[in-house]
C-alpha cells in the first residue's frame, strides 16, 4: 500500500514539474512574440497597406526603421536568415534538457516559437565542418610532416627536445628546404625550432640559404648536394646586374658565396635533408591529402543531409501510424544533437594530436572515455527522446531504440565506407 502512495506522489510531482515547465515554456513564447511588434510606422512603405505588426500582410515586407544604427542592421540580418536571437537560444536548451519535445512541439504546430528543425541542423552542420575541415587540414599537413622527418633518428629527437637544446654545438652551412626542416622539428616535438635552426635569410625559405644548426643534427641527417643549375644561373645574373652600395638582400646573398674567381660559379659547400624523390613525394603526398580533404569537406555535409530521411524511413518503419514528416522532424532533432555532442570529443582529440601528446601516459585513457562516453549518450539521448515523442512503454521503446539505432549505423558506416573508399580511388587515379 505504502509503495502504490509513493508511485502516485512521485507521478504526481512529475506531472506538477512537467506543467510548471510548460507555463515556463509559454510565458517565454508570449513574451517572445509581444517583443518588437510596434513598427515605427503605421503603414508600409512599399505598397500603403496599414501594419498591424512588424510584416506587411499584404506584400510581407519588415517594418524596417532606415534610420537606426549599423549594428542593428546586422543583427536584424542574423535574426532573419539564421534566426540567430534569444529563439535559437532557447532551442538549443530545449534541445538538450529535454529530449523529443522540440519534436512534439513541431507537430503539434508550434514552429515559430523555436528554430525550424531543419534550419537549425544547417545552421550547426555549417559551424560544425567549417570548423572542423579547417583544423583536419592542418593536422593532416602536421601528419604529412611527421612523416617527413622519421629519417631523423628518434635518439636526435629526444635532445632536440630538450629545454637546453639550443646550447649545443653548431654549425653554419649552405643548405636547402630549411624552413620545411623547422616545421618538421616542430611537428615532432621540438619546441624550439625557430631557434634550433636559424635562417641568416628569412625571406628566402627552403631556397638555398645560409642557416645555423646544431652539429647533432647536421650529422644525423644532413648529405651533400650539388648545387642547382638555377641557383648558378641565378647568381650569375644578380652578380652582373648589382649596383654597388645599393644590393639587396638577395643580391647580398650571391654576392656573399664563395666563388671561383676565373669562372664566377659558386664553391661552397650545399646540404639537403631531403632528395630530390623525397620532394616529389611529398608533394605527391600533400596534393592527395588536399584533393581527399577538399572532396569530403564536400561531400560529408550532403552524405549527412542523405542520412536525415533514411533515419527518418526508419522511424517509419516502427512507428507506421505517425506522418513521414513527424519522423523526419525527429530525426533532425537528433543529428543536430549528434552534431554538437560530437564536437566536443572531435575538438578535444584534435587539440591532442595537434599538440604531439601521443606518448603522454593519460591521453589513452581520455580518449578511450570520450569514444566510449559519446555513442552511449547518444544512444541514452535517443532513448529518451523516442519515449517522449512516441509515448511508447520503456521496455518496448528501448528494443526499438536498440534496433533503429543499429540498422541506423550499420547503413550509415557501410555508406561512408564506400563514399571514402570511392575519394580514395579517384585521388591515387584508379577511377
Amino acid at each position: 500500500m505504502k509503495n502504490k502512495e509513493w508511485t502516485m506522489r512521485i507521478t504526481e510531482i512529475l506531472n506538477q514539474r512537467r506543467r510548471r515547465i510548460r507555463r515556463n515554456i509559454e510565458a517565454m513564447r508570449l513574451r517572445r512574440i509581444r517583443r518588437n511588434t510596434r513598427p515605427n510606422y503605421t503603414h508600409c512603405m512599399n505598397c500603403g497597406t496599414k501594419l498591424k505588426g512588424m510584416y506587411c500582410h499584404q506584400c510581407g515586407q519588415y517594418a524596417l526603421d532606415i534610420h537606426q544604427p549599423m549594428w542593428k542592421y546586422i543583427r536584424q540580418y542574423f535574426e532573419n536568415m539564421y534566426q540567430f536571437d534569444g529563439k535559437v537560444w532557447m532551442t538549443l536548451r530545449l534541445m538538450f534538457t529535454r529530449p523529443g519535445f522540440l519534436t512534439n512541439e513541431f507537430n503539434e504546430g508550434k514552429i515559430n516559437s523555436y528554430v525550424h528543425p531543419f534550419r537549425l541542423y544547417m545552421f550547426i552542420s555549417v559551424v560544425f565542418f567549417t570548423f572542423f575541415f579547417m583544423a583536419t587540414e592542418r593536422i593532416t599537413g602536421r601528419a604529412l610532416l611527421t612523416m617527413a622527418g622519421e629519417q631523423i633518428p628518434d635518439t636526435v629527437m629526444s635532445t632536440l627536445r630538450r629545454a637546453d637544446a639550443t646550447a649545443l654545438p653548431d654549425t653554419t652551412i649552405y643548405a636547402y628546404n630549411m624552413e620545411t626542416l623547422r616545421k618538421v622539428l616542430d611537428a615532432r616535438g621540438a619546441t624550439q625550432a625557430d631557434s634550433l635552426v636559424r635562417l641568416h635569410y628569412e625571406d628566402r625559405g627552403d631556397e638555398l640559404n645560409l642557416v645555423t644548426i646544431p652539429r647533432l643534427l647536421f650529422d644525423s641527417c644532413l648529405t651533400r648536394t650539388a648545387l642547382h643549375e638555377e641557383n648558378q644561373t641565378e647568381a650569375n645574373i644578380l652578380r652582373k646586374t648589382a649596383k654597388l652600395g645599393e644590393m639587396d638582400e638577395e643580391e647580398l646573398f650571391y654576392h656573399n658565396m664563395p666563388s671561383d674567381s676565373v669562372t664566377g660559379r659558386i664553391t661552397a659547400d650545399t646540404y639537403d635533408w631531403m632528395t630530390r624523390i623525397d620532394q616529389k613525394d611529398q608533394l605527391h603526398h600533400q596534393a592527395t591529402a588536399s584533393f581527399v580533404l577538399g572532396q569530403l569537406s564536400k561531400w560529408t555535409p550532403m552524405f549527412l543531409m542523405f542520412l536525415l530521411p533514411l533515419q527518418a524511413l526508419l522511424f517509419k518503419a516502427f512507428y507506421p501510424r505517425r506522418r513521414y514528416m513527424e519522423h523526419f522532424a525527429h530525426a533532425t532533432h537528433l543529428s543536430s544533437f549528434l552534431l554538437v555532442l560530437m564536437a566536443v570529443p572531435a575538438s578535444i582529440l584534435l587539440w591532442e594530436f595537434n599538440l604531439g601528446r601521443d606518448n603522454d601516459i593519460n591521453t589513452g585513457t581520455v580518449q578511450d572515455a570520450i569514444i566510449f562516453l559519446s555513442p552511449v549518450v547518444l544512444l541514452f539521448y535517443q532513448l529518451v527522446s523516442m519515449h517522449t515523442v512516441y509515448r511508447d512503454g520503456w521496455g518496448k521503446t528501448a528494443v526499438k531504440c536498440l534496433l533503429t539505432s543499429g540498422l541506423f549505423n550499420l547503413l550509415a558506416f557501410s555508406l561512408a565506407a564506400m563514399l571514402i573508399l570511392f575519394l580514395v580511388l579517384k585521388a591515387i587515379g584508379e577511377l
